[in-house]
């Protein structure tokens, strides 16, 4: 009889174990889920940066370069897709707890918005860093992914 209490025992510490493993884990696909999420809404926000920086200095040139803009709306398409990839694959729970946030955030972005229509035409400076496009060798911002001369992708 003594023998059994210890085998129950044994039991209940492996299933006290599983359970707290299947926790552990759970807790960790959350957090790479939310990293990932992260992750990516910064590159999306970086494409879409990049996009108007495109449209902005092709405007202000005269120029016009569809297949290059074309290009980029296809990058932040792209990473809008990676998005929502990911959303598909978290709980109800957080895809809801995710939407709060965003919905906080662009209520905070609200007011930043208004501002904007009073920003003058003064070039904008992207970090300061450039590299040289290996097909055109012309100067681009350092965070480009396309050529805003020739369209290469960098």
């Amino acid at each position: 009889m003594f023998e059994l209490d210890i085998e129950m025992l044994k039991e209940q510490g492996l299933q006290l174990v599983d359970s707290a493993k299947k926790t552990a884990q759970d807790l960790a696909d959350k957090g790479k889920n939310k990293l990932d999420l992260l992750n990516q809404q910064a590159r999306l926000s970086k494409a879409q940066r990049q996009l108007g920086a495109l449209v902005y200095s092709l405007h202000k040139a005269g120029e016009e370069n569809p297949a290059l803009v074309e290009k980029y709306i296809d990058a932040v398409a792209e990473v809008e897709k990676a998005i929502e990839e990911i959303k598909a694959g978290m709980t109800e729970d957080e895809r809801a707890e995710v939407e709060a946030q965003e919905t906080a955030d662009a209520a905070e972005d609200a007011p930043e918005q208004e501002q904007e229509e009073e920003i003058e035409e003064e070039p904008i400076q992207l970090r300061g860093e450039t590299k040289i496009c290996p097909v055109c060798k012309a100067e681009v911002d350092g965070d480009a992914l396309f050529c805003n001369h020739c369209g290469a992708q960098l």
